[in-house]
């Protein structure tokens, strides 16, 4: 591997944008995309980004594993696990204290709202849907032709 193509996988490793890692390389713009994708196409260049990806999840404990956890997490989260008591009027907050670890991984915002009423607290969840479309997607399960069965079967 050249030094040029050395710092092409280096540079790939910051965002995974190979067009933005073969510019900063030192390609050409003009055609970065095109020489982006003859870039990955080498063997040689593929397998150290394979390997660089490998020993960077291991350094900072990043591992598929862990990763769907973390989506689990979410994608089966319960309002009741943050939120005491709700109703029409008002929302009775889990004091942070109280929250468990996985009921506060699924908390993404905490801000506080100054309003006519005076101020309120807004708690922003991560979206529960997203986190089980990435878990259907990684486990390769067919959710809508599933959804779609069961809600025929309940019609029937």
């Amino acid at each position: 591997m050249t030094p040029r193509q050395r710092f092409f996988v280096l540079e790939y490793l910051i965002d995974l944008n190979g067009e933005q890692a073969a510019i900063r390389a030192g390609y050409a713009p003009s055609n970065a995309r095109s020489q982006a994708a003859r870039l990955m196409g080498y063997p040689e260049i593929a397998a150290a980004i394979r390997t660089e990806m490998a020993e960077r999840a291991h350094r900072t404990g990043i591992t598929p594993e862990r990763v769907i956890a973390e989506y689990a997490r979410i994608a089966f989260a319960d309002m009741s696990d943050i939120a005491a008591d709700w109703n029409a009027d008002k929302v009775v907050y889990t004091p942070s204290a109280e929250l468990s670890d996985e009921a506060a991984a699924i908390i993404a915002y905490i801000g506080e709202l100054a309003g006519p009423e005076g101020h309120r607290l807004e708690v922003k969840t991560f979206d529960k849907r997203r986190a089980l479309e990435s878990l259907a997607r990684i486990f390769g399960l067919n959710v809508a032709s599933f959804v779609s069965l069961e809600l025929g079967a309940h019609h029937a």
